[in-house]
Order: structure tokens, then C-alpha cells, then sequence
């Protein structure tokens, strides 16, 4: 019998825990009963608010003649290491027998692009007579059905290694040299490795959990050759490697217009830059975009960004853009990308005066332009050549500020 196991939200923001740990125990502690077949990591929506950590739930499928006992292990995981204390995390497990019905796939992309109730869950698990179980308000069962759904027809894949038990919450000491030579040897195989412009290594995490590193790429075999090349600092306890949706912009839908986009959903939208960008205290920069309708929404590049900002400020009235990136509940758009499609490369403006070089000024409602100083005059504006410093090509937010979904620039050339 292939028994699928799915468990989400069992880690917290401020106490660590991850539920891929979880994930990669039971996969050693279920060798005694089978074998694990297929081990998926599975991102659902990024913008959901009361997500704990990364929005990340596991999926295990294993081929077992024991399935009581296996669901026993699961259960058994989740509640020693479980952050039950947290307010915010409510575990959920759900198990499924033989082949997962087209409607749980379904399922998964309104997880994945939506806001998904843990009622619709339950209802769909009761039809296909799915045996689940809640650990408190039990939103862990959406992650944990999605997981199973999930067909990953667009994958990589992620090598997590570990730390022992007694390490956790301490500070971690990476070699980065090592890192660097595996970036170098290994891009764009893996990615996601190493800010350069930042300095800052992004395998390793800055929380007290479990993990040590993790290497993304386009293989299993890719991100395990990656792995032995980092050189850990530590003793590695435990180590996995997961079929992920990471790095595919899964996430992001195209719709026609701004009346299409939904709080919380992630979109790609074309139109017209509509305003001048502002930047507000702190460093955002926000600008309005304009639909083919006429419709307007706001677009922002927020502070964590970094020189990604320097693109949008850069932007003017009537450049043509097509952009990416997650609705917040004021229906303002997040960048991840911004496509720049067509530049405005001219204006019209006052002519200048042929006599003394200034600019004239107008001489008053349908009378033409006047120089104040020589009193020279001329009939119409002028079209002047705008000198731009982007250019029309696909942009993207740094590697620090990039979501675990995003699929890195590299793959979208």
C-alpha cells in the first residue's frame, strides 16, 4: 500500500522548529516499517498573514504492508517536536491510501494562490474518506492535504542538512569560502547560495531551528554533489533531500486587469506606469500602474529590496511595464519582477529660445511660447530625447529579498 502522510504547521516564527525536520525524521524512523518513495517540500501562499515561518508543508508517500503503525510514527513526530506553545501553530496531519484524486491537486493550487478555510479542507478530506488529525485549531490540515496534492510537474529540488540536538539555537559557523567555490562550481545549478552585492551567505538560516543549510537546485544528484563541498563547522545530524516547488514562480498568476486582482493572491499584470515614483520615509517606493481599462493599483518596492528600488524610481509616466508579485490586503502589489516593456524615449517641452539657450515660457492659452529675456517667440512644444538609465529587459528583486518561490532571474532569460 503507497500511504501518503502530509503535516504543515508545526514550527513558529519565535521558537524555531521547521516542519521539514519533522519531515526528514520520519523518514528515517519509517525505514522500519517501508520505504519512502517520494519526499515533497510544497510553498503555499506566501502572502497568507498567519503563516508560521516559510508557509511550507511536507508530503511523504510511502510503500508499507504496516499502515497503522507508519500513521503511528507520523503522529508521534509531530507531537514531541510540534511548537505547541505557540499561539500562532496549529499542527495538522493528513493521510491518504493509494492514489490522490485530481480533486486534491485542485486543491493545492487554491492553497497555493488563495486563501483556503480549514472547513474546505475537511469537507474534501470527508468525501474521499482521508483520515486527518487536528492538533488545536488544526490549520496544519490545508498544508498538509495541499502537500499530498501536489503534482510537481515544475520542480527542484532542496539538500537540507541538520544540526545535533544540542546545537540548536546557537550560532552557526559555516565555512564561506567553501560556499563560494561550491557557487562558482555548481551556478546556475544551484542558486540561491550567496548574495554577492549584500555579503551575506542564504543557505543558512538566522533562526533557532533545526536546520543547518540548505542547497537549492535543479537535481537531486545536483544538490548533493553541492553539498559536499560546503564544509559545515558541525557535526550533521540528519540530512534529506526534497522535490520542492521553490524557484518556480508557481505562485504567480497573469491576469487581464487591475479588477482581477484579489488580496492575498501573487499576479502578474501589464499596463502603463501611471505616476511618478515617491519614496516615503524608510526608503519604499511605491508608483501606480494603469490597465488597458483605465484602472489604476499601486505597486511598491519595499526597503528590503535594495538597489532593485533604483529600477523603479527610474521609472516615468507611459513607460510600459508588465509586473510581478504578491497583493497585500490594500490590493497594493509587492514586486518580485518588473518587466520593462517599452520606455518612454522622448517629451514634449517648451522650446528653447535659438537666440540665448533658455527655455521659453507660454505666452498664454493658444498664443504659443514667448523667451522672457529676448521676447522671441514660437508656436508649439517640442519633442526632446529622454535619456534613461534602465532598460527594456526582465528585472528582479536581489537573491536576500527573493521568496523561497521565485523562480532566480537566471531561469527566466
Amino acid at each position: 500500500m503507497l500511504l501518503h502522510i502530509g503535516i504543515d504547521d508545526t514550527d513558529s516564527a519565535a521558537h524555531g522548529m521547521c516542519t521539514t525536520y519533522i519531515g526528514a525524521l520520519l523518514i528515517k524512523r519509517l525505514a522500519k516499517v517501508g520505504e519512502v518513495e517520494e519526499a515533497k517540500l510544497v510553498r503555499l501562499n506566501p502572502n497568507i498573514k498567519y503563516k508560521t515561518r516559510g508557509n511550507a508543508a511536507v508530503a511523504l508517500a510511502v510503500r508499507t504492508k504496516k499502515v497503522e503503525e507508519a500513521k503511528r510514527i507520523a503522529k508521534r513526530a509531530v507531537e514531541e517536536f510540534a511548537v505547541f506553545d505557540d499561539a500562532n501553530t496549529n499542527p495538522g496531519i493528513v493521510f491518504y491510501e493509494g492514489k490522490p484524486p485530481k480533486e486534491f491537486n485542485e486543491f493545492y493550487h487554491r492553497a497555493l494562490h488563495s486563501v483556503v478555510e480549514i472547513d474546505e479542507a475537511e469537507r474534501l478530506l470527508k468525501a474521499y474518506g482521508a483520515e486527518y488529525v487536528k492538533y488545536k485549531l488544526g490549520r496544519g490540515i490545508v498544508g498538509a492535504l495541499a502537500a499530498i496534492g501536489a503534482e510537481l510537474t515544475q520542480a527542484t529540488y532542496e539538500y537540507i542538512a541538520y544540526r545535533t540536538r544540542q546545537r540548536w539555537g546557537t550560532p552557526r559557523n559555516l565555512d564561506v569560502d567553501s560556499v563560494l567555490k561550491m557557487d562558482a562550481l555548481t551556478f546556475p545549478l544551484t542558486f540561491n547560495n550567496f548574495d554577492y552585492r549584500e555579503r551575506r551567505m542564504l543557505i543558512a538560516p538566522h533562526t533557532p531551528c533545526p536546520v543547518l543549510f540548505g542547497i537549492r537546485g535543479v537535481s537531486a544528484q545536483v544538490v548533493e554533489e553541492a553539498a559536499k563541498m560546503v564544509l559545515p563547522g558541525e557535526e550533521i545530524a540528519l540530512s534529506v533531500i526534497y522535490k520542492t516547488n521553490q524557484g518556480t514562480d508557481a505562485h504567480l498568476q497573469e491576469v487581464s486587469r487591475v479588477a482581477e486582482v484579489e488580496p492575498f493572491s501573487s499576479v502578474i499584470l501589464t499596463g502603463e506606469v501611471a505616476s511618478v515614483p515617491r519614496v516615503i520615509p524608510g526608503g519604499h517606493v511605491f508608483f501606480q500602474l494603469r490597465d488597458a481599462y483605465g484602472e489604476e493599483i499601486t505597486c511598491a518596492a519595499y526597503e528590503p529590496t535594495k538597489q532593485f528600488r533604483n529600477v523603479v524610481r527610474a521609472l516615468i509616466p507611459g513607460d510600459r511595464v508588465k509586473v510581478y508579485g504578491g497583493v497585500d490586503e490594500s490590493k497594493t502589489i509587492n514586486l518580485e519582477k518588473l518587466e520593462v516593456l517599452k520606455l518612454k524615449r522622448e517629451r514634449l517641452a517648451n522650446p528653447r529660445c535659438e537666440r540665448c539657450g533658455k527655455r521659453m515660457e507660454s505666452a498664454g492659452r493658444d498664443q504659443g511660447y514667448r523667451c522672457r529675456r529676448c521676447k522671441t517667440k514660437a508656436k508649439e512644444k517640442v519633442k526632446e530625447k529622454l535619456e534613461r538609465s534602465i532598460e527594456e529587459r526582465l528585472y528582479s528583486v536581489p537573491p536576500i529579498a527573493m521568496r523561497h518561490l521565485s523562480k532566480p532571474l537566471v531561469f527566466c532569460l
